[in-house]
Parts: C-alpha cells; structure tokens; sequence
C-alpha cells in the first residue's frame, strides 16, 4: 500500500477486529516506493504508543483505519521486528517533508499457552467421625415418697398441697375384727364312789404232803440240802410219789 493511493493524517481512529486500539500518531512509510511500514499509535489520551506493522492493516475508510487483528494481538505484536529491509533503508514521513532514520532492535516477548500436562481425578468421599457436645439441658424431675400413716378415717381423704409437694392420699379398706367375751357353756365335775366286782385270773403255787408206806419198798435216803445222801430220817409205809415246793 503506498502513499500516494493511501493517505492516513495524524490523529486518525485506529480500530481493531474488536474494539478501538487508539489514534494514529505517526506514518512511516519507504522513501523509494512510499509503501506504508508501520503505524505508531497512541493509546488514549496517554503518552504511550505502539508500533502497528502495515500487514496489520486490512483497510482505510474515511479516515479510519481498521486492523485485521484484535488489540491483545496488535499488542503481542507491537514488540515484533518489521521486515528485513525496513531497518536498512531511510523511512519518509507520509506529507515528504521530514526524512527519519528508524532505529530498529529485537524484543523479547514472551507469551503462554495451555499444554495439557495430564488431567486431575477428583474423588469425593464421606467421612464419618465421632463428634460430642456438652450441653446443659433442663428436665423436670418427680421426687416421690411414701409416708406411712395408718390411720383412720371418717371420710375419704383428698389430694393436696403442702409447700413444693402434691399430696396424694392412698386409702383402701380393711377388715375390723372385734373380740368379745361370751359364756359358752360350764363344765361340771363331782365325785361319787362305786363298788362293782371284778375277776382276776392268776396262776398261784401252794404244797401239799403225799404219804408212802416204805415197808413195801424198802427205805429210802432223801438227800440234804447240800446234795449229800446222809439218811435224814427212816420213813416207813410206801416210798413217796413225788414232792411240790
């Protein structure tokens, strides 16, 4: 694109694919050809500028010039070295009233981009852990007792109110016994005397004598006491059949 087709004044609006980058402040263009080499344009009201390399520039409208790149692109390239020639060769403005010699070097730009360096499982799992809390809590507690009355009544008894306590009275019905004296009968006891006969059966001993005549038999020895055969006396008549004690 040359100079003499294009015509780009200072000031110009510089647009990119995606918004306004800034205005034109300076055209530098070949001094053999007039084709354009690079735009400088300042960013807003700053002083700041930027170098946009003719190959950048997709048209000129109405004084406007639109760029075929976006503004962070415009911007990664801004730092970037034009072509081989244009460092070596004097550059003119484009109205050809100043001659300007570029001063050209190298910058380092430095720029990112994703690399997948592999992919991240994440698991989700629940644990359970065993957690207390001390806290006070209030109930309400029945205190009970029971009291042994045992007494009588004439009526039945009903609940009440002593200080903190409800009374309750507990009654049943029990059985009354009454002891009471009574003649019953009388015993009478004498006594008589009776006579009446009775039998008594026993076996009684008494001796009675047997008298013998010992002529008929001779006489005969009884023994003493002491078993001795000493005659004790001389009987006569018949010996004696037996003898009791």
């Amino acid at each position: 694109m040359s100079a003499s087709e294009t015509v780009i004044q200072s000031g110009a609006s510089v647009e990119a694919t995606d918004g306004r980058l800034g205005t034109v402040d300076e055209v530098l263009v070949r001094p053999e050809t007039g084709e354009l080499v690079t735009l400088i344009v300042r960013r807003g009201w700053s002083d700041r500028t930027m170098h946009v390399d003719a190959s950048q520039v997709a048209d000129i409208q109405g004084g406007t010039v639109h760029l075929r790149t976006t503004r962070e692109e415009a911007e990664r390239l801004a730092g970037a070295t034009p072509d081989g020639d244009a460092g070596s060769g004097a550059v003119l403005r484009a109205d050809g009233e100043q001659l300007r010699v570029p001063i050209l070097e190298e910058r380092l730009s430095a720029e990112t981009r994703p690399v997948s360096l592999g992919e991240l499982r994440i698991h989700k799992r629940v644990e359970e852990t065993a957690e207390s809390v001390a806290q006070a809590v209030t109930r309400d507690q029945l205190d009970v007792e029971h009291v042994s009355i045992n007494r009588p009544l004439e009526a039945p008894a009903t609940q009440r109110i002593d200080g903190d306590w409800l009374v309750l009275p507990v009654m049943e019905e029990v059985l009354v016994v009454r002891k009471q004296l009574m003649l019953k009968e009388e015993v009478r006891i004498r006594v008589r005397q009776v006579t009446e006969d009775q039998e008594v059966r026993e076996t009684v001993r008494h001796e009675r004598l047997e008298l013998e005549d010992a002529t008929r038999h001779g006489i005969s020895v009884l023994p003493d006491e002491e078993g001795r055969g000493e005659p004790d006396s001389v009987r006569t008549g018949p010996p004696e059949r037996g003898r009791r004690t």
